[in-house]
């Protein structure tokens, strides 16, 4: 298995350690954190409980640092934004639609993270309201990403990211399970209610 895994984020982290791990925290690197668990897991340079203290705190300056660049700078964040407008209206909409959750649940989202942060800085969204609800967001990161490397290992890691790149197709199979999974559910009542009522 590490044969397989080995590669250059493996030697960066087997050689540089929790530097190497807290610059990928603020970097937003999944990756990072799944194999920095997973050679804790090995009792490899990192320990468990180390390894989520260095992502939360990493991911969290990450945070500050491009909240703050919105409103320091807005000016240079809109011209970033509106290079795709796309990745704009991404940010817009998904805001409008979960309101605050967005900040604890956008970081498992691929390519969301810095427009939603940069769309809500700019929108003079409350700094304490947020700084409340990123530390949720980031805890809830740090020890989902670092325990599927820990717990699961390689095979997770690679499934992980592939959910991740292509989110809206894994949603939108989710979403057929589901309805198949009802309908298929509703038939089997009607027939045995139809079974009671002769």
């Amino acid at each position: 298995m590490l044969s397989h895994l080995i590669g250059y984020p493996v030697h960066l982290l087997l050689a540089h350690g929790y530097l190497a791990l807290f610059i990928w925290s603020v970097l937003e690197g999944e990756i990072g954190l799944m194999l920095a668990g997973w050679l804790a897991s090995k009792h490899m340079v990192f320990e468990y409980d180390k390894v989520v203290m260095t992502a939360i705190a990493g991911a969290f300056i990450g945070d500050m640092i491009t909240f703050s660049f919105g409103k320091l700078f807005e000016k240079r964040a809109k011209r970033w934004l509106e290079k795709d407008p796309k990745r704009k209206r991404m940010a817009r909409d998904l805001i409008r639609r979960w309101g605050a959750l967005v900040i604890v649940f956008e970081r498992f989202v691929y390519g969301t993270h810095i427009p939603v942060l940069l769309t809500l800085s700019m929108g003079g969204y409350p700094f304490i309201k947020f700084l409340f609800f990123d530390i949720i967001g980031v805890v809830l990161w740090a020890f989902s990403f670092v325990s599927i490397g820990y717990f699961f290992g390689q095979s997770a890691i690679d499934l992980i990211l592939l959910i991740q790149k292509n989110i809206f197709a894994t949603l939108f199979i989710l979403l057929v399970l589901i309805l198949l999974f009802k309908k298929s559910t509703q038939g089997v009542y009607n027939k045995d209610w139809k079974k009671k009522s002769h």
